[in-house]
């Protein structure tokens, strides 16, 4: 493979992997609040329509906002039903999860009939960063992305911040940690776990509108492709923590990018094998991840 083909490919994986990230991000805040969102699917789908919509009317920065509010919407319904009527918080994840899907295709049709030809929004604008677009192989990688993509670089980066240094971080890693000792220093913990879902739920609806406005400029019901169950595995292979998330989105934009580009590799496989090739590494790769988190938790108890 040429030298060219590579450098698609990498400046492909970063493109792939900004959503993955960014609702990577919250999930991490509330995995680590000891709390699990199964409903990231459907907030992501849900988000990806709600930004087309938008954008179609008042540009492609309100899509994004409209995207962040829906996703929060639906964290506050899921807040309600576990802590106001007591439901089971898998159940009411998935039941998310099915409602993003059947709401954004039912929403989109009667939003475009049948028959009619797709809407196409203005998609976010790029940033001119000059010559260094130019700089041979590198420059298109890294300088020629979309402005999503610089997002989500910083979003890690601040939410690395908030979890070492602020108040709000450490009261998320106590309560994640032990509930009732944090209940006992003054946390709350029921308050701190709703925070922390309305944060994931905001950037997984705004991973979904990452997806549509980010280089698409449409919405096509079940866009997401499941991303969301992706983005659960990757939090757990990045142990909740920003880097790992990061390094995780990567890995399945690499693979996921590979695979887009496998005609052009000139090795000779079933289609079919790399359409799979970025689940099935994900999946042996959070295997072994859970076997060594595993060992280490055994280890543990056997100093206790």
């Amino acid at each position: 493979m040429s030298i060219e083909l590579w450098a698609s490919i990498l400046a492909g994986a970063l493109a792939l992997a900004a959503p993955l990230a960014i609702a990577g991000i919250g999930e991490g805040f509330v995995e680590r609040a000891g709390r699990l969102n199964l409903g990231i699917e459907g907030m992501m789908i849900l988000g990806a329509f709600t930004g087309v919509f938008a954008a179609s009317m008042f540009g492609p920065s309100a899509g994004l906002l409209a995207a962040a509010i829906t996703g929060t919407l639906l964290a506050l319904l899921m807040n309600l039903l576990v802590y106001t009527f007591r439901a089971n918080e898998i159940v009411v994840g998935l039941a998310i999860t099915m409602l993003g899907l059947g709401l954004s295709t039912y929403l989109y049709q009667l939003w475009i009939p049948s028959g009619q030809t797709n809407i196409s929004v203005p998609t976010i604008a790029r940033i001119d960063l000059g010559p260094l677009t130019d700089i041979p192989l590198v420059g298109q990688m890294i300088f020629g992305q979309s402005p999503l993509v610089y997002a989500a670089v910083l979003l890690i980066v601040a939410a690395w911040a908030i979890s070492r240094f602020t108040r709000f971080g450490l009261q998320i890693r106590a309560v994640g940690a032990d509930p009732a000792s944090a209940a006992l220093r003054g946390v709350r913990p029921r308050a701190v776990g709703a925070r922390a879902l309305l944060i994931g739920g905001a950037l997984a609806g705004l991973a979904g509108a990452t997806i549509s406005l980010g280089v698409i400029g449409s919405f096509t019901p079940g866009m997401t492709a499941g991303r969301g169950y992706i983005v659960l595995a990757i939090v757990i292979m990045g142990r909740m923590t920003p880097v790992g998330i990061a390094l995780g989105a990567i890995l399945f934009g690499f693979l996921q990018s590979f695979s887009l580009l496998s005609q052009s590799t000139g090795i000779d496989l079933p289609s079919e094998l790399y359409a799979t090739l970025p689940y099935l590494v994900t999946l042996v790769v959070l295997v072994l991840t859970s076997r060594a988190q595993l060992r280490r938790q055994a280890g543990r108890l056997r100093f206790a």
